[in-house]
C-alpha cells in the first residue's frame, strides 16, 4: 500500500531522539490514532538501516500483521529480508502457535521471568541476525502489558528495560518507541514513562460533527533547540490505497 505521511514532523521527532539507549513514548486516549505515529517513526528508521523488534503484548500476530499494513508497514516482507522480528510474549503467554518463522516465541513468560527470557531472546537471535545494524524496539503496547501482568508488575518491566538498555548501549545501539493507550492505565504508570522518556508525544482526540479530531502535543525531546509543539492531526484515505497523514502546526 502506498503511504504518505508529513515527512518534516517524522524528520523533527527522529532529530537527536533515537541516540543509543533512548526511549519515545507516544501517549494517545481510547480514541485515538496517535499509535499510527509509533509505527511511522519505526519504519522510518528501518528504511534507514536499523533492525526491526516488536515486543507484542497487545495481539495475535495477525491482527498485528493487518494493523501494521494499515499504515503501510509490510511485516512479513521486512521479515523476509531479515530486517524485522516480533518477539510474541501475547501469543507466548495465551498458547498461540508462532504464525511464522519470524516469530520469536517466549517460553512461560511471567513479571518474574519475562526479562531475562527477553534478554536471551536477544543474545540468542537478534544479535545474529542483526548484525552491526542499530536496534529499533517498538513497544506494542504497554498498556497490554498491564493487562497481561499488572500495573506494579510492569512498572517493574519497565525498570528493567531501561536497565536493559543501559549495559546493552555499551555495545550495542539500541532504541526505544514505546506505546501507550493512558485510558487503560493509572496517572502513576503514565507520570513514571514519562520520567523515563528521552522523547515524549501525547494525543488528545475529540468527536465534532461526526469528525475525529486529534491535536498532536511534542511535549520533550533531547534537542537542545526544542520546544513544545502543537499540532493537529487527521489521517485520511485516497483511492483507497493512499494513507495520508495530515500535520497542520498551531503554534
Amino acid at each position: 500500500m502506498e503511504h504518505v505521511v508529513g515527512v518534516d514532523v517524522i524528520n523533527e521527532l527522529l532529530r537527536g531522539s533515537v541516540e543509543n539507549g533512548s526511549v519515545m513514548s507516544i501517549l494517545y486516549d481510547a480514541y485515538s490514532l496517535g499509535w499510527v505515529l509509533g509505527f511511522e517513526v519505526f519504519r522510518a528508521l528501518l528504511d534507514e538501516g536499523f533492525f526491526g523488534v516488536i515486543h507484542n503484548y497487545s495481539l495475535p500476530v495477525p491482527r498485528l500483521v493487518s494493523r501494521a499494513s494499515f499504515v503501510g508497514l509490510n511485516i512479513p516482507e521486512l521479515a523476509k529480508k531479515d530486517s524485522l522480528r516480533i518477539v510474541d510474549i501475547f501469543g507466548s503467554r495465551y498458547g498461540i502457535p508462532p504464525a511464522d518463522s519470524y516469530v520469536i516465541k517466549v517460553d512461560n513468560p511471567s513479571e518474574d521471568t519475562l526479562t531475562p527470557k527477553i534478554e536471551k531472546v536477544y543474545r540468542d537471535v537478534v544479535y545474529p541476525v542483526s548484525g552491526g545494524r542499530g536496534i529499533i524496539k517498538l513497544i506494542y503496547t504497554l498498556d497490554g502489558a498491564v493487562i497481561m501482568f499488572g500495573e506494579r508488575p510492569t512498572l517493574r518491566l519497565l525498570n528493567s528495560e531501561v536497565a536493559f538498555l543501559a549495559r546493552e548501549s555499551l555495545s550495542r545501539r539500541i532504541s526505544t518507541v514505546l506505546l501507550l493507550n493512558t485510558d487503560v492505565v493509572s496517572e502513576r504508570l503514565v507520570a513514571w514513562v514519562s520520567s523515563i522518556s528521552d522523547t515524549m508525544v501525547a494525543f488528545r482526540s475529540s468527536i465534532r460533527e461526526d469528525t475525529l479530531v486529534e491535536r498532536m502535543l511534542i511535549l520533550k525531546t533531547p534537542s537542545p533547540s526544542f520546544e513544545p509543539t502543537t499540532y493537529e492531526f487527521r489521517l485520511s484515505t485516497r483511492n483507497g490505497k493512499v494513507h495520508l497523514l495530515h500535520f497542520e502546526r498551531l503554534n
